[in-house]
């Protein structure tokens, strides 16, 4: 049951899906509510309800990542935290589960003459327009797609990765069903909806990411063959960026206290502008960089330079800031990492991370070592809150440079080897614009993922 925001029905649904004599346990996922949500789940003693806390708002899909991992029974189905969908619809939901003829049921508010609220009308055209398509790339013939009552096996739907943080989860979960050959069956259910007054949260923006979805997960945007991205450069190249540079320390600098752990500093380049009025420890794995560093920073008492890798740094609680940009991407483990920048850090004090985001604006420079792992939103919230810290912030930034990657990674064409002069002419033309662009608010995506937390006192 992911919940965000429910107040006034979370309560009452979750009496109603007690009442079902199918029901083992509810695994309630509170998305980071603020309107008193939180306080109601927590005054439950029911013991067949289990609670779990998002550290932020992070979507449905998100929540419902977290809600299947936590999941113990042998069969799960979705249940939103509203009242739009009626527990005494498990039956017909189930008996096809239960009756080992299916892997996956979807409840569809089309079939069966049952009963629904009559509301908006072009949400029903979208949610056909949404349906036609999915099944169009999926060759199923679902009438609704976007139902919320899906059923699984457990250990079937905790075989699969949900990539999408929001409504996105629908059109996902379809295509990847349906592309590993589970047997899929559709029953007819009740639907009682509610208007936007009444509380309501989805948008025309999650049906156009819902068309991106279908076209995603349907495989076919894996047959592009992508190129370089141009996004905010690496830190070993932002000497050819000064833009670029200047951009990342602004964004940084405010988030730093005044003993900065900064983790594979590289050149030196985002050293030398973070080290003004306050004490630096450059931790470096490279000794080509280390030297370079060393003799960059001999004159500046401020400045440390250390031989190291973050795993084995022995002292704990001595910053109060840690600094990773460009670094969980690369390692082998990010929970270790995450863990081992904790440990560093004193009570109260914060890591800042800086990395690639999205995995689809990946490009030959990624897959070439120079960037690895892109991440959601929510995946880096969700590693940082299992290490042990607060999140404080998570944004993403350059909105604008995320589409620009989007577009060339799919271009053809070879293009590895101008990197440099990529690097050049990105920074110098594109980013004064990108900046200006930038501060205009955050609409949901970016090229690259800025997070704050802090270990808690």
């Amino acid at each position: 049951m992911p919940c965000f925001n429910e107040r006034a029905t979370v309560s009452e649904i979750i009496d109603r899906v007690l009442a079902s004599p199918y029901v083992a346990e509810i695994v309630v996922v509170d998305d980071g509510s603020t309107d008193g949500t939180r306080e109601i789940l927590g005054g439950i003693i029911e013991p067949r309800v289990r609670v779990f806390e998002q550290p932020v708002n992070l979507g449905k899909g998100a929540a419902l990542r977290r809600g299947f991992r936590e999941a113990t029974a042998e069969f799960v189905i979705v249940q939103d935290a509203d009242l739009e969908y009626s527990p005494v619809d498990y039956a017909q939901v189930l008996e096809p589960l239960i009756a080992d003829r299916a892997d996956v049921v979807f409840g569809s508010r089309f079939l069966g003459g049952r009963a629904h609220r009559v509301l908006y009308y072009w949400h029903s055209v979208g949610n056909k327009v949404l349906t036609t398509t999915s099944n169009m790339f999926t060759n199923l013939n679902l009438t609704d797609m976007e139902t919320c009552y899906k059923a699984f096996r457990r250990e079937m739907i905790q075989s699969i990765e949900i990539c999408e943080d929001r409504f996105g989860f629908e059109p996902e979960i379809t295509a990847k069903v349906a592309r590993d050959g589970w047997r899929i069956y559709e029953v007819g259910i009740s639907y009682d909806g509610r208007t936007y007054d009444e509380g309501k949260k989805i948008g025309w923006r999650d049906g156009v990411r819902g068309i991106y979805s279908i076209v995603r997960y349907s495989g076919l945007a894996d047959r592009a063959t992508p190129d370089p991205t141009p996004g905010i450069p690496e830190l070993d190249r932002l000497g050819d960026a000064p833009n670029s540079a200047d951009w990342i320390t602004d964004l940084l600098t405010p988030l730093l206290g005044t003993d900065v752990l900064e983790v594979e500093a590289g050149s030196g380049e985002l050293t030398q502008r973070i080290a003004a009025g306050r004490r630096v420890t450059a931790l470096e794995a490279s000794k080509h960089h280390v030297e370079s560093l060393t003799v960059r920073f001999r004159q500046n008492p401020d400045v440390t330079v250390r031989h190291a890798h973050l795993l084995d740094v022995a002292e704990r609680g001595q910053f109060d800031s840690v600094l990773l940009v460009n670094v969980v991407e690369h390692s082998d483990d990010d929970h270790e990492v995450l863990k081992a920048a904790r440990a560093v850090l004193r009570p109260g004090g914060r890591l800042i991370v800086f990395a690639g985001a999205f995995a689809g604006l990946s490009g030959k420079l990624d897959r070439r070592g120079q960037r690895g792992h892109r991440y959601r939103r929510s995946e880096l919230v969700e590693r940082a809150d299992r290490a042990g810290l607060t999140v404080v912030e998570a944004r993403y930034v350059n909105a604008p440079g995320a589409v620009l990657a989007w577009v060339l990674a799919r271009l053809p064409g070879g293009g590895g080897e101008r990197t440099g002069a990529l690097v050049r002419a990105y920074d110098r033309l594109l980013v004064p614009a990108l900046r200006r662009w930038d501060q205009r608010g955050e609409p949901g995506f970016g090229e690259s993922l800025l997070l704050v937390a802090q270990r808690p006192d």
